[in-house]
């Protein structure tokens, strides 16, 4: 037996024996023997913190390449530094590098691993283990979209996965369908620290902003099932995508129940629906303040698919990084927000204009309507009562209340930033 296996199997014993002080002698000894590190030593060592009862402070933290979910991911990384904690990112465009970094940090043990949107989540080994699994190292994975999107991922989480969902229904369905994953939480998205001054509204050089896309998948399943979901949600615009699902499965075979099985299956294959209801009610949103003579600075991908952008006050720009769009936002009158059919959570959006001193007109949730009022601190629009344009219109003619829903917005943004909202939601096991 060589000498690695056989300090493995020491040590392995030693913690099936309860013997911890011993256990964490053999551990910090280790490094002297100038041995490589392997698998198995790093899940012993991850054991051993767990019976030690070590507090959680050692966190891996995995990069997306998208920006959004890297800002995100930026927002862990300066909580977990206040707190102290030792923090190592992963970034799958430098694997080897990475690679390195990570073992390395592992040597002393790994409380946690934070994915975003399940990147890097299904790590695998040559002989098809999952790497986390492996090494005993929970997982920590936060989707800002519905899981429905992440069906192949989630179907293969490892059971040692919390998942966060950015609305309380995503977590429902979460729970509801994928079982097998240890635990689901929601976790409201949140924003940015408030600016220390923002610009008076009176000198701020855009009416409108809107940052988004206009993503609509035109290889969409078009049947008549499909024609019945896009119907439902039109006119039941609180429910959510799985429940119009559910309601025309139901009634295209009212004799029998629609098991568990189908209903999961028929909300993957028709997902791509909420986003083409959803690109719909962004395009008529845009198109009444067009309508209604209001111009629209517009930063991102899709519109020219649109026809709107042969209006002439809609001035649309390239797609801009978050801090680029942070800075737009401080210099708007009003950020125009719309949810991906959100039901019960945030967009990071909401929080972000008001903490740069816009005003933040956006379609609410009931997550929402404990924490915005309708010009107190923002303004509500309904997508089945679309009368933004109105609202919108008024507002920009009315500087003193406007100047009166800023100061309410700042408050808002303050009591919900990412730090705040991780103090309330962050859970580790």
């Amino acid at each position: 037996m060589d000498f690695i296996t056989q300090f493995e199997n020491t040590l392995e014993q030693t913690l099936d024996r309860g013997h911890i002080a011993e256990a964490r002698q053999l551990a910090d000894a280790f490094p002297n023997t100038q041995q490589p590190y392997t698998l198995k030593l790093f899940s012993l060592i991850n054991r051993l913190r767990r019976l030690e009862q070590t507090p959680h402070s050692r966190f891996v933290l995995f990069l997306t390449g998208n920006f959004i979910l890297d800002y995100i991911l930026q927002q862990f990384l300066e909580y977990f530094s206040e707190k102290g904690f030792q923090t190592c990112v992963f970034d799958p465009g430098n694997y080897s590098k990475s690679t390195n970094e990570l073992f390395s940090f592992a040597k002393d043990g790994v409380d946690g691993t934070f994915f975003f949107n399940n990147v890097g989540l299904l790590q695998t080994l040559q002989d098809g283990r999952n790497l986390w699994e492996t090494l005993e190292v929970p997982c920590y994975d936060f989707l800002v979209d519905h899981p429905m999107y992440y069906a192949d991922s989630l179907d293969e989480a490892p059971s040692c996965t919390t998942l966060f969902c950015a609305d309380l229904t995503h977590a429902d369905y979460a729970k509801r369908f994928y079982p097998h994953v240890k635990r689901t939480l929601f976790f409201p998205t949140g924003g940015c620290t408030p600016a220390a001054s923002v610009k008076p509204w009176n000198e701020r050089s855009m009416d409108v902003l809107f940052i988004g896309s206009f993503k609509y998948h035109s290889d969409c399943i078009n049947d008549d099932f499909a024609e019945a979901v896009i119907s439902y949600m039109q006119t039941h615009t609180g429910d959510t995508f799985e429940q119009a699902i559910a309601c025309c499965a139901q009634n295209t075979d009212s004799a029998t129940k629609v098991s568990e099985e189908q209903l999961k299956f028929l909300t993957e294959k028709y997902r791509f629906l909420e986003t083409n209801v959803t690109a719909l009610y962004r395009k008529s949103i845009l198109a009444s303040l067009l309508d209604a003579g209001i111009t629209v600075h517009v930063y991102g991908n899709g519109w020219t698919a649109t026809g709107l952008t042969e209006h002439p006050q809609f001035i649309l720009h390239s797609p801009v990084t978050f801090e680029e769009g942070l800075s737009l936002m401080g210099d708007t009158k009003i950020l125009l927000n719309h949810m991906a059919w959100f039901k019960h959570g945030s967009g990071e959006r909401i929080f972000n204009a008001m903490a740069q001193g816009a005003v933040c007109a956006t379609d609410s949730s009931r997550y929402l309507d404990d924490i915005l009022t309708d010009r107190i601190n923002c303004l509500i629009y309904r997508l089945d009562d679309l009368h933004v344009a109105e609202q919108i219109k008024t507002l920009l003619s009315d500087p003193e209340k406007a100047s009166a829903i800023i100061k309410e917005g700042l408050i808002t943004a303050a009591a919900h930033t990412w730090q705040q909202h991780m103090e309330s939601y962050l859970f580790f096991e």
